[in-house]
């Protein structure tokens, strides 16, 4: 059973911060001038891990939140991925949270000219947890800064600028390069029904030795079925393309798979 073991302290702590961070979000909303709150499910059976020559099936709930407050706005996700074949059960937790300062908040100016839309400061955290492995968590440090876009159709184009920078584990050449990640909502129509194309992708630097330079595509389809009985924008399906080069910084170490996607939005 995959919930039947004991977890240290250290464990239990991360996971609930990182529970409280999440919902603290929900608790304060009157102080945000608009929240996107999500919930999905993927499920794949193409995944790859290091030193494991097969190809593992997993699924992964994830909790998204987004709001907009006075002076910017803040995005944080909360994976947790439930390994089902392919290698031992096991659980594990992975979560980002970013803060973004817009300079046309914070100045009271409209900024836009052309495509360019605002630029902002950017700050955030990565962290993970294997439950079944104490040594396998991460934590990396990003800031830099956000540019947002106004491009024809889109509801959101950005791209982040951030340094990259690994607090733990500690790696034995250097902890820091820089990461690249546009970001993109992109809404549409096919005769009645409603459709998006959203997500992002990282393209973060080598850091010398045995860690290169890798790349994270994440791009999803999603179709409103609610709407299509007059509940839209809360239940949608889907497929997410999961494109991993040098996976983890792992030289050779790539995946790419299609995943099935549920996803509620409250």
């Amino acid at each position: 059973m995959i919930f039947s073991r004991t977890f240290s302290r250290k464990q239990i702590r991360f996971a609930l911060l990182s529970s409280l961070f999440s919902f603290s979000s929900l608790a304060n909303a009157d102080f945000f001038e608009w929240t996107n709150t999500e919930i999905q499910y993927l499920h794949g059976d193409s995944y790859r891990m290091p030193a494991n020559p097969r190809s593992i099936s997993q699924s992964i709930i994830t909790f998204t939140h987004a709001d907009g407050w006075k002076f910017g706005r803040n995005f944080m996700f909360m994976d947790t991925l439930i390994t089902e074949d392919g290698q031992p059960s096991q659980t594990s937790v992975y979560g980002e949270a970013y803060s973004y300062f817009s300079a046309g908040k914070i100045l009271g100016k409209d900024l836009s000219f052309s495509i360019f839309k605002d630029i902002n400061a950017t700050i955030g955290v990565n962290a993970g947890e294997n439950f079944d492995s104490p040594k396998s968590g991460t934590r990396i440090a990003l800031y830099g800064f956000t540019v947002d876009f106004n491009l024809p159709g889109f509801k959101l184009f950005s791209v982040d600028v951030l340094r990259h920078q690994i607090l733990e584990p500690s790696l034995t050449v250097q902890n820091s390069s820089w990461q690249f990640t546009p970001v993109w909502k992109l809404p549409f129509s096919i005769a009645d029904t409603k459709w998006s194309l959203e997500g992002f992708t990282d393209f973060i630097g080598s850091k010398g030795g045995n860690y290169h330079y890798n790349i994270l595509a994440q791009p999803q389809l999603r179709l409103d079925v609610g709407d299509l009985w007059g509940d839209s924008n809360h239940l949608f399906v889907g497929v997410e393309y999961q494109y991993f080069y040098n996976k983890y910084g792992i030289k050779g170490l790539s995946e790419s798979l299609p995943q099935a996607l549920i996803l509620w939005k409250f």
